[in-house]
């Protein structure tokens, strides 16, 4: 018999998640990624916000910001590459 497949990658990482409750949360930042298309910087800038107030707290959102710094003094760049345009 064939296992029926997750239809998002959210349900995905749920369904192979290895201790922890991480992935437990609504919304699913892996969904978000994909949806927005977001390249890789502000995919942890998400990522970073999202969990900060279950994980590292001002760390976390320490890390969000330097990724958002490196987005934007990047922008031109990141934008041809990801965004196409």
């Amino acid at each position: 018999m064939s296992q029926q497949q997750p239809k998002t990658l959210g349900e995905y990482i749920a369904s192979k998640q290895i201790g922890g409750n991480h992935y437990k949360t609504a919304i699913q930042p892996w969904d978000v990624f994909l949806d927005w298309e977001l390249d890789p910087w502000l995919c942890n800038v998400i990522k970073y916000v999202q969990r900060h107030n279950r994980k590292n707290g001002i760390e976390d959102l320490k890390k969000a910001q330097h990724y958002l710094e490196f987005a934007i003094a990047n922008y031109d760049k990141i934008k041809e590459i990801y965004y196409k345009g």
